[in-house]
């Protein structure tokens, strides 16, 4: 009897902690859980406008050298001077070009006599032909030098002609009117065909050349504001003429021509200007802002995560970085202010993935601008 109640007795004090334990749920595996992400709304930037500094240029600028070689005699102007169309630039040394020309002018004598006596045994040995005094074969032969020589005469006289042209060359002059950028040669130098020797901009309109960074890409046409060096209450309108699609290789930056306009149509050549682009003006995408974290590369260039449906997914969407601080980054992007997206955790995510959307209104608030 003591037995059986002493088992009732262990049946009661062990049957409540077994019951509870049954009631008690197990963990999930955290490996298999939604990664658990912070969430941020994309905010306008309300960027300033992005300056950079260039220089004012013409629109045409040429290289000039002499046709022929030789040894340079004079030089006529000065590095700045204002030149016209025509108007003499350097000199070199005519005399071997005019020995050239006197050379090929005796050549031509020469061919031409040999032309005419050998027109004249054609005409000859034409009248023997006719008569049968000479066979068909002989008069054929006699025919072709007469013809051979007609023809040495007329190489002889364009290679005159050649010639002439060289004296001519010695006196290298401006195709434009404009301003002598550079003398790049001094009297008694010589110097080869082709090779520049002067440096002329072209009279027209001026320009503002400046280094864009890859990640700006005005549209052409796209109108910006310019002010000189030293001169900053003068103001000018700029538009975008062109904007080169090769990167320097030692910058890797694009340059980009912008025309100048009303005060600054005629700013001095090589002055130093700046250029203030709207941060707006970029390919037409909206320029927002996010917090550093939310920027992910995964070696195809910077993006953001974002957030959509539910359950919540993750969709990657490329965007191009303007500007960076501390904790904010502006990126252009087409998409709108107010879209989801993921503030930390960008890392640890893949295409189409489920999250755990944690608080997101500390962060939110701090990506405000």
């Amino acid at each position: 009897m003591l037995r059986h109640r002493f088992v009732l007795l262990a049946l009661a004090s062990v049957l409540p902690a077994v019951l509870t334990g049954c009631n008690e749920k197990t963990p999930a595996d955290p490996r298999t859980e939604a990664p658990l992400v912070r969430v941020a709304s994309l905010q306008e930037a309300g960027l300033e406008p992005r300056s950079f500094t260039g220089t004012v240029a013409a629109r045409v600028q040429s290289d000039l050298g002499f046709r022929v070689s030789g040894k340079v005699l004079e030089r006529f102007v000065d590095t700045g001077q204002a030149v016209k169309r025509g108007q003499p630039l350097m000199r070199i040394d005519p005399a071997d070009l005019k020995l050239a020309a006197n050379a090929q002018r005796e050549a031509v004598n020469a061919a031409r006599a040999q032309a005419k006596q050998a027109a004249d045994e054609e005409i000859r040995y034409r009248s023997l032909r006719s008569s049968g005094a000479i066979s068909a074969s002989s008069y054929d032969q006699i025919k072709s030098t007469a013809d051979s020589a007609k023809a040495r005469l007329s190489a002889a006289e364009a290679q005159a002609e050649v010639a002439l042209n060289a004296t001519r060359y010695a006196d290298l002059v401006a195709d434009a009117d404009g301003i002598v950028m550079e003398t790049l040669v001094e009297p008694g130098q010589v110097v080869s065909a082709g090779q520049a020797v002067v440096r002329v901009a072209h009279a027209g309109p001026r320009e503002a050349v400046i280094q864009l960074p890859e990640n700006l890409r005005p549209r052409i046409g796209s109108i910006a504001q310019a002010t000189l060096f030293g001169n900053q209450d003068i103001s000018a309108t700029t538009r975008l003429r062109q904007l080169s699609d090769v990167a320097d290789r030692q910058t890797r930056t694009f340059e980009a021509r912008w025309i100048l306009e009303g005060e600054m149509a005629n700013a001095p050549l090589g002055t130093t200007i700046t250029v203030k682009i709207p941060s707006a003006d970029s390919a037409g995408q909206s320029t927002l802002r996010v917090p550093i974290g939310a920027l992910y590369d995964a070696g195809k260039g910077p993006g953001i995560w974002v957030i959509q449906g539910e359950p919540a997914q993750v969709y990657w969407t490329p965007v191009v970085v303007q500007q960076l601080d501390d904790e904010q980054a502006s990126i252009s992007t087409q998409l709108k202010p107010g879209t989801r997206i993921v503030a930390l955790g960008a890392h640890l995510l893949h295409e189409g993935q489920q999250v755990r959307v944690t608080a997101q209104a500390a962060l939110a608030q701090s990506a405000r601008p």
